[in-house]
Order: C-alpha cells, then sequence, then structure tokens
C-alpha cells in the first residue's frame, strides 16, 4: 500500500509540475535575446559582402563624471555577429574597444612569460535622443536610441584601425539587440 501511495504521488508530483512548466508561454518571460536594446555589428572580409565568423572580445565604457564606468563586457566565439551593451548617459556617448581574439602568453629566451596583447580597435557611439518602444508583453517597454551614429577611432592617416578597416552604419535607431546597426570590414586573423 505504501508504494502504491509513493508511485501515485510521484505521479501527482509529476502532473503539477509538468502543468507549471508548460503553462508559461514565450513571451511570459523577458529575456535578453533580442529584446534589450544592443549595438548589433556584423562582420565581413574588408571589401566584400562574405561574412567573416571570428572570435571577439569587447568592453562597453560611459563617461560618468570624470570616472570611467564599464556597463558591458563579453566574448563571442566564432560568430559574424555580435551586440555590445548600450546605455543611456548624460555625455549621451558609448566608448567600445573590440579586440580580436584572446591575448596569448608566450615564453622569451629566458623563459618568462610575455603576453602578446590582440588587434584592439575603438568604436564611438553617439545618439541624439531617447525615446520609449513596446517590445514585448514580459517586457513591456523599453529605450530605443534615435539618431546613432558610430565612428572608429584611428590614429592611422588613412582612417583604418588596427584590424578593423572600415565601418558602415547600416541603421540609425536601436530598439531590439537583433537588428544590426553597423557592419565591420576586417581583415581575417593571422
Amino acid at each position: 500500500m505504501k508504494k502504491l501511495q509513493s508511485i501515485l504521488s510521484l505521479a501527482i508530483i509529476a502532473i503539477i509540475g509538468s502543468f507549471i512548466l508548460y503553462s508559461c508561454e514565450d513571451d511570459d518571460i523577458c529575456t535578453d535575446e533580442g529584446q534589450v536594446p544592443r549595438l548589433v555589428a556584423d562582420m565581413y572580409y574588408s571589401g566584400t559582402d562574405v561574412k567573416l565568423e571570428d572570435s571577439i572580445y569587447y568592453w562597453a565604457y560611459i563617461l560618468n563624471g570624470t570616472d570611467t564606468v564599464q556597463i558591458d563586457n563579453g566574448f563571442v566565439s566564432e560568430k559574424s555577429s555580435f551586440g555590445m551593451g548600450v546605455t543611456k548617459n548624460d555625455a549621451k556617448k558609448v566608448f567600445y574597444t573590440i579586440a580580436q581574439g584572446p591575448d596569448r602568453t608566450v615564453k622569451d629566451e629566458n623563459d618568462a612569460d610575455v603576453t602578446i596583447l590582440a588587434k584592439r580597435d575603438r568604436l564611438i557611439l553617439e545618439y541624439e535622443s531617447l525615446g520609449n518602444a513596446y517590445t514585448s508583453k514580459a517586457c513591456g517597454f523599453g529605450l530605443t536610441f534615435h539618431g546613432v551614429k558610430v565612428s572608429l577611432v584611428s590614429g592611422k592617416t588613412n582612417g583604418e584601425g588596427n584590424w578593423i578597416k572600415s565601418i558602415e552604419t547600416v541603421n540609425t535607431e536601436i530598439k531590439d539587440g537583433s537588428t544590426p546597426i553597423i557592419k565591420l570590414f576586417t581583415n581575417a586573423r593571422n
């Protein structure tokens, strides 16, 4: 009898658990997947429409008075598109550092560790104004960024970066995390 009661109890728990799990719809939970505003970049081989898949490390910063505040960082492995955080701030600017691959550590002739930094470039995102837009039932209304302009910071006379050769703005409004805003034209990693 006790065995029958324990089997019946487990069956009831399983049924209740499945009702709870399957009663949620996709739009009942607000996720970061495409609903939060992000600067989405697509990467291409320089001078072509062929997408480049690479490993990218990125850091996003804003200026808060005299302080620099990191708002996002991340790693994207072997993808041709990636999104980086955007947040409102008084300066209406977000600064990005993007590295093509990881830093490497090698041994020198004295058997000491030497770090070789990955090629890095800097982008600056500027926006003119903020708005609100309905994103989904679960997330409600979210921020949108209007009049977006992204520029490549370069010390070279030809305007190229260390590995990013040029950028093209394809959308001037950030309203979600899935619509591409810029195209990065780069060389493949050596």
